[in-house]
């Protein structure tokens, strides 16, 4: 489903791994507009939580929940209708659960994730801003391409190899760092959905086993 596939991060909360002096520079300076070093340096365990709003009112509405703890652990879910999307990553190890509520086949089907790499591609205009621009690629052939403003290393936008473009829209500091009020999503010129943020906790604590991998389940 579009909806699901078209989901991205924030970049604060997804991990950056940068092989070039220049890139990390980027990455550096894109951390520093979301907060001080002490502010995201204390951030431990974050909690953002909201919903998605489709632009035409035949798409089906979402929420989502995103739950991170450093250093590296990270809990994504998307709820459309009876289809829930996890997306797990839990150190160098990571899954995407499908399951749908409603057939008991489709219940629990689990595909590992692979390492990721980061290439620095130059500079380019986005959204009538100079920008420059980071490539994420993955082995099995999945890439994103994000961009950060030359002007004040602010993330412009970030699209997906599918075409969907995410936008950040809005400021609100929780815990001395800067999180989206809102993310637009769009399919060339055409906006397809936007996702509220609702909540925001900071360094709360976290139940127990929600960034354990599941195994002995059907996989696909």
């Amino acid at each position: 489903m579009k909806l699901l596939s078209s989901i991205c991060l924030f970049a604060l909360a997804a991990p950056l791994f940068a092989g070039q002096a220049k890139v990390s520079a980027i990455v550096e300076r894109a951390r520093a507009t979301a907060g001080t070093e002490a502010a995201l340096n204390n951030l431990v365990t974050l909690q953002i939580s909201g919903w998605i709003e489709p632009a035409e009112s035949k798409m089906p509405s979402a929420t989502i929940l995103i739950i991170s703890r450093k250093p590296c652990s990270q809990r994504l879910v998307v709820t459309v209708d009876d289809l829930v999307e996890t997306t797990i990553l839990q150190g160098d190890s990571g899954c995407i659960i499908r399951s749908n509520l409603s057939d008991e086949e489709k219940r629990s089907q689990i595909r590992t994730m692979t390492d990721e790499e980061l290439k620095y591609e130059g500079i380019e205009q986005r959204r009538g801003v100079r920008c420059h621009k980071l490539l994420y690629s993955y082995p099995d052939g999945i890439s994103t391409t994000r961009y950060f403003a030359i002007n004040n290393d602010l993330l412009v936008s970030t699209i997906t190899d599918k075409g969907v473009e995410s936008v950040e829209v809005g400021e609100q500091i929780v815990a001395g760092i800067k999180f989206p009020k809102r993310v637009e999503y769009y399919q060339g010129q055409k906006m397809l959905h936007t996702m509220v943020v609702r909540d925001i906790k900071v360094n709360k604590p976290l139940k127990r086993g929600i960034f354990t991998i599941p195994t002995g389940q059907k996989t696909k």
